[in-house]
């Protein structure tokens, strides 16, 4: 599948409900600089969104709860959405149904659970006027995992301790080419591997110095993976290829000839080519007007 400089609408509707847009991030480095006594890992990252998304649709209902209509990846209470739901909606009498409307890889260093999650929380605090700040929802939403806080947080940034303290940062770039291997990469794998890098030097990065930064993940990825390896080089002929996340998805930001992508890397690789934003497409993009 290749998409060009589209924002996926969203192709179902629940009658009388709304739905809100989930969006891809990527990471334009990713230094790990220590490891706490818990075994979180301390996270200098440059978090930007991509205008490419989910869509979670939402309907109260008479009945008190959180009723997931539909979920091809995993279904009931293991489920990140259901999660985000259950905790926001706890000791409150309200009910909601969910359908999850996927587009973004799960397992590809987009972010896609954690994006549904953050969504969740923010629609529906929004829809039952439950009145928390946008703080309090980071803080349930560093609970469910270290990723749910930025998209709440909602401007691309600068970000550190386990990912969770944000510096507003404009990061350059336009368009955006994401290569998926449709590799589940297993980020606590990859992040309990004995091989990882963890002590990178702290530093804080600006927008103009993302060429003096990495992906501390990749090398590590591109070992035990030799198709993200391969995929790797193969879109050196884009731009500068990097790792988003701990992957599998690999990205270019302002790629030449990104219409040649599919013809070049289509046989091993899905292809999107979308648009970078600054501002989540969570609060800019109103698919209920």
């Amino acid at each position: 599948m290749a998409g060009h400089h589209q924002v996926t609408q969203p192709s179902t509707l629940l009658e009388g409900g709304v739905q809100a847009a989930a969006p891809a991030k990527i990471n334009r480095f990713l230094h790990i600089v220590g490891r706490r006594a818990d075994g979180y890992h301390l996270l200098e990252t440059g978090f930007q969104f991509v205008q490419w998304c989910d869509w979670i649709h939402f309907r109260p209902t008479e009945i008190p709860g959180v009723h997931l209509l539909h979920d091809p990846l995993v279904l009931g209470e293991r489920n990140l959405v259901f999660q985000a739901a259950a905790q926001i909606l706890d000791q409150t009498s309200h009910g909601v149904e969910i359908l999850i409307e996927k587009h973004l890889p799960s397992g590809g260093g987009l972010g896609g659970g954690s994006s549904d999650a953050a969504t969740t929380l923010v629609a529906l605090n929004e829809i039952f006027h439950l009145g928390q700040s946008n703080e309090a929802l980071q803080s349930i939403g560093l609970r469910l995992g270290a990723d749910v806080p930025v998209f709440i947080f909602g401007s691309s940034c600068f970000a550190k301790g386990v990912g969770e303290k944000f510096t507003e940062m404009h990061w350059p770039g336009t368009q955006v080419l994401i290569a998926d291997p449709q590799i589940h990469v297993s980020t606590q794998g990859i992040f309990q591997h004995p091989k990882l890098t963890r002590d990178t030097p702290s530093c804080r990065i600006r927008a103009s110095q993302l060429d003096t930064t990495h992906n501390d993940c990749e090398s590590l990825v591109r070992d035990i993976y030799p198709a993200i390896d391969r995929l790797i080089d193969q879109l050196q002929v884009f731009g500068e290829p990097r790792l988003t996340g701990t992957g599998g998805c690999v990205f270019v930001v302002d790629p030449v000839n990104a219409d040649l992508a599919e013809a070049i890397i289509g046989d091993v690789a899905t292809v999107q080519v979308g648009l970078l934003s600054h501002r989540s497409m969570l609060y800019t993009c109103d698919a209920n007007a």
